[in-house]
């Protein structure tokens, strides 16, 4: 996901680059499947679109077929995804195509179950339906990239997102809430919420800010599409009276270790607020393998200095989000991050490298990424 950047912008074709952008409109809600978008033309005139809305609900090319109705035969059908070919709780995409007479299907990315891989494309093309792909996967890699993430490594992507003062200092004070960045931070922040699947914060941090962690407009008015608000709490563990819990209790999750003390996770559970469980010598890793159990393809972390520290040493931070306002924080206020340097000799020894940047009214936004090649294993294909 590109934050400043339009990632369809490479897609030539402009029917699966209308396709691509209707499958943006599921990101953060279509969890644990993929966002998946469609285009039927006949005649050169799109007569339906469609795209995949919330996991358990038709898949974007039922729903594109039923707008285009009976104009759907021998038309051509642009779809962002392989259209799948099992049962889940949906039926196959390929049989209403099939049953619905279309005469041709293009197609952005191959289903990147290495069991199926392409058996979409030859049951269409079985069929009698001409099949072609897409001359470059990138953009539509890009599009899925937390959910293929999640089905490779079983934990979701990791977003983390920071405010620092120039001298990179996240807080003024220790153990007390500070603004650092203005109006640009803000909306960069609702921005990121926005486009997520959950939202985390440590124990910690829930304490010091109480924060709400939904998605409001710059007047305060709460967007209709929330994510999930996570709080993650290896021993300690919040309050049922915490602010982020106000909304709507069933919309949250409290992560805890066994660890955890048992009457205060009882409490939670009796306010109804889900509580999942990991084990305590799992450490982080444990956390977030929870919650992608749980269906979370991509996490955005609003992380405090031992959140985030535990995060870089052990390499879970796929993406950071640093937003810099124009002022010190000075020689008291407390560190970014709590452990020695990455250096080689007494040089750094960058972990990361810098993908975008941006200013947003007085911040500066740069983008993060790791320095690893994306590892490639088996991976399972739509959950529904």
């Amino acid at each position: 996901m590109s934050l400043f950047s339009d990632d369809a912008s490479v897609i030539s074709e402009p029917f699966l680059r209308r396709a691509f952008v209707l499958a943006e409109r599921g990101r953060g809600s279509v969890s644990p499947n993929p966002m998946v978008g469609c285009v039927v033309v006949r005649d050169g005139v799109a007569v339906g679109e469609g795209h995949h809305e919330r996991a358990g609900s038709p898949h974007a090319e039922v729903n594109a077929l039923i707008a285009a109705g009976d104009s759907a035969r021998g038309a051509t059908v642009y779809v962002t995804l392989e259209p799948c070919t099992h049962h889940g709780r949906t039926p196959p995409c390929t049989s209403a195509l099939i049953k619905a007479g279309v005469s041709k299907v293009v197609i952005g990315m191959r289903d990147p179950n290495v069991d199926v891989s392409g058996g979409g494309a030859d049951i269409l093309a079985h069929a009698g339906i001409d099949v072609e792909f897409a001359a470059i996967e990138a953009p539509f890699l890009a599009l899925n990239e937390a959910w293929l993430h999640r089905l490779r490594t079983g934990l979701p992507l990791v977003r983390v997102k920071v405010a620092l003062t120039i001298d990179g200092r996240p807080t003024l004070f220790a153990n007390q809430r500070s603004r650092i960045t203005g109006v640009g931070g803000s909306s960069i922040t609702m921005d990121l919420r926005s486009r997520a699947t959950a939202v985390a914060v440590g124990a910690s941090t829930l304490g010091i800010d109480d924060p709400l962690l939904t998605v409001r407009d710059d007047q305060g008015r709460a967007a209709v599409r929330q994510p999930l608000r996570v709080v993650l709490a290896r021993t300690s563990v919040p309050s049922p009276s915490a602010k982020v819990f106000s909304a709507d209790p069933t919309t949250t999750r409290v992560v805890v270790s066994d660890a955890a003390d048992a009457r205060g996770v009882a409490a939670l559970e009796r306010a109804d607020i889900p509580v999942l469980r990991y084990r305590y010598a799992d450490g982080i890793v444990g956390a977030l393998r929870v919650l992608a159990d749980d269906g979370v393809d991509d996490v955005l972390l609003e992380a405090g200095p031992s959140l985030g520290s535990a995060l870089w040493n052990t390499r879970l931070i796929d993406e950071l989000v640093v937003v810099h306002a124009g002022g010190m924080g000075g020689n008291a206020a407390p560190p970014l991050f709590l452990g020695g340097p990455d250096a080689s000799a007494c040089d750094l020894a960058p972990l990361m490298r810098a993908i975008e940047a941006a200013v947003r009214g007085e911040d500066a936004i740069t983008v993060w990424r790791q320095r690893r090649k994306a590892g490639a294993t088996s991976i399972t294909g739509r959950s529904s």
